[in-house]
């Protein structure tokens, strides 16, 4: 009988290059897949906010909802009386979800649940006791609209004051601090309900979700949003973050 050859080393070095090739394809083509489910389902919950933010201004007569809270962001003084036109009160209740304020009276830790509103899927939340001691955003309503009256006190704005509602930014994605930042310029990662455009998180294959005060959600990249430096690029045509860029170009 004919004596069997087993495998040489040059054959068993050939064979597991290939097993890795294949088994590192197989990853990224996981990790694409998972990253577009992640960008669907973010734009998916950015398109409803935005849908009750139009619903938000129109039962309010125009009025928009406050950026964030009177004093800290923490769950004991999202339930308080005076901070339940903050957004993010305001807004989940029209989507049929408890405010973070009841939230925070009753289940801090369903704010992270993949069902809630405000839940943004593919964002670092931090884990453990930090994220319970106050509610962590992965979306920001947008700082430069909320502006103080003529006594120093924070008023709600007037859609009516939006001079370009279609490309005026309303709420974007905002960086959590294990979000990975696209230029060393930005700043502001620190998961609080209000941000601008410097805190923007391209998270989703380097894109990240704006709505726009006609309610409608775009994907952008942070490019189309700022400078390697950090700062707002002007003059604000095709995304503005300021009721009259005219008047307030930065």
């Amino acid at each position: 009988m004919k004596k069997q050859r087993g495998f040489t080393l040059v054959e068993l070095l050939v064979v597991i290059a290939i097993i890795a090739a294949l088994a590192a394809i197989g990853f990224n083509m996981a990790q694409s897949a998972k990253g577009k489910a992640q960008q669907a389902g973010a734009m998916q919950k950015m398109r409803s906010l935005g849908t009750a933010f139009a619903s938000y201004t129109t039962d309010k007569n125009g009025l928009l909802p406050f950026e964030d809270s009177t004093g800290t962001d923490d769950w004991q003084n999202a339930t308080k009386p005076e901070n339940q036109e903050a957004w993010y009160n305001a807004l989940p209740r029209l989507m049929n979800a408890k405010t973070v304020g009841e939230l925070g009276l009753s289940n801090p830790i369903g704010f992270y649940d993949e069902s809630y509103p405000l839940f943004i899927p593919g964002a670092p939340y931090p884990g453990g006791e930090k994220r319970l001691t106050a509610p962590i955003f992965a979306i920001g309503m947008n700082s430069r609209l909320q502006r103080k009256n003529d006594d120093g006190i924070k008023v709600q704005g007037q859609f009516a004051q939006i001079q370009s509602p279609s490309k005026t930014v309303i709420f974007l994605e905002r960086g959590l601090p294990n979000d990975k930042k696209t230029f060393s310029g930005q700043r502001g990662f620190d998961g609080s309900p209000k941000a601008n455009a410097r805190s923007f998180a391209a998270r989703h294959n380097q894109q990240g979700a704006l709505i726009f005060a006609d309610g409608h959600a775009e994907m952008h990249k942070a490019s189309d949003l700022i400078t390697s430096s950090g700062t707002i690029l002007v003059p604000q045509i095709n995304i503005v973050w300021t009721l009259n860029p005219d008047e307030d170009p930065n």
